[in-house]
């Protein structure tokens, strides 16, 4: 099941024996941790058990015979489970405690965990798409005692890389700004420092319209940044190949994990592709490659090296 809809699932008399919070995620990962939980109440000291790195399938099935005191659930939450011998567990799940809910979690589902998934119940704490994302500022702004454009809120969600727990701490921050009135765009761009990789794509996105104005505010944002001009063009690099790949190639599950990045990146990649012919975008690689190597041979400075990147992407 996807996170949105666990809340609605731990409320009805389904709730499983065993389940799996998995997902890139980190802010809706704890929130799903945070609803396990509270299955916990009222006396969670006696009732949640939480356990890092556990020894043996035998410690996990143990804890998880233990009997709920003052309430009717008992819930075990595990972590860092990944060298952990799990083939005591299948016994544990073919009958397992009706009183205990376990939960296990973890960013990508671990290779010492696949014989047993099919006994668990998956839950998905993948990025949320957009529109939700946007309709979760909504809601939470109101909370708050405020409210945001909707204008607003797309940059927000652009500046945080959609990262919700940089969303949700980013979004807290503009309604203590702005309580009791409206936040606008103006607010974001004053409040929230855009991440990195926000600036990269603002400057490939100044390249591909041939904004020279815009790519050169956004390269003076990004060296004032403190990252260095030698890892700025091998993080430009990254980009417009990862660019090129998603242009040349047609989207499948795999592509993020292939690409070692995010979902949310590959589909504002995919985007920003089709601003771009795959010609240009090999050009603008190659240039990259061969900036990098006059650098390392000592033939022109990492600044000056920069500089005449962007100004040549933009020739092209």
């Amino acid at each position: 099941m996807l996170f949105s809809e666990l809340k609605k699932h731990l409320r009805t008399e389904d709730i499983k024996s065993a389940y799996y919070v998995t997902g890139e995620d980190a802010f809706l990962t704890q929130s799903a941790l945070k609803l396990f939980r509270a299955l916990a109440e009222p006396v969670p000291d006696f009732n949640l058990g939480e356990m890092v790195a556990p020894q043996s399938a035998v410690a996990i099935a143990e804890a998880c015979e233990g009997l709920p005191l003052g309430g009717d659930r008992r819930v075990v939450i595990v972590t860092e489970f990944a060298k952990t011998d799990m083939t005591a567990l299948h016994k544990y799940l073919d009958n397992p405690c009706p009183s205990t809910v376990l939960v296990f979690c973890s960013e990508k589902p671990e290779n010492n965990m696949s014989k047993l998934m099919s006994k668990l119940a998956i839950v998905d704490c993948s990025k949320l798409d957009r529109r939700t994302v946007l309709s979760w500022i909504a809601v939470r702004s109101r909370e708050y005692g405020s409210s945001i454009t909707e204008s607003a809120a797309q940059m927000l969600i652009d500046y945080c890389a959609g990262d919700m727990s940089r969303v949700s701490a980013e979004l807290g921050k503009l309604c203590s700004y702005r309580l009791d009135g409206v936040i606008s765009e103006d607010d974001v761009a004053a409040l929230t420092a855009p991440t990195l990789d926000f600036k990269i794509f603002a400057l490939s996105e100044a390249v591909a319209a041939r904004d020279s104005k815009k790519a050169a505010v956004v390269l003076k944002s990004l060296t004032e940044s403190g990252a260095s001009p030698v890892m700025l063009i091998g993080m430009l690099y990254s980009h417009f190949r990862r660019l090129l790949y998603t242009a040349i190639t047609p989207q499948y599950d795999r592509m993020p994990a292939d690409l070692g990045v995010k979902e949310f990146a590959v589909r504002k990649g995919k985007e920003q592709a089709g601003k771009f012919t795959p010609k240009k975008l090999k050009k603008i690689c190659d240039g990259l490659q061969e900036t990098d190597f006059d650098i390392k041979s000592g033939r022109i400075t990492d600044k000056v090296a920069l500089e005449l990147t962007v100004l040549r992407a933009l020739a092209m």
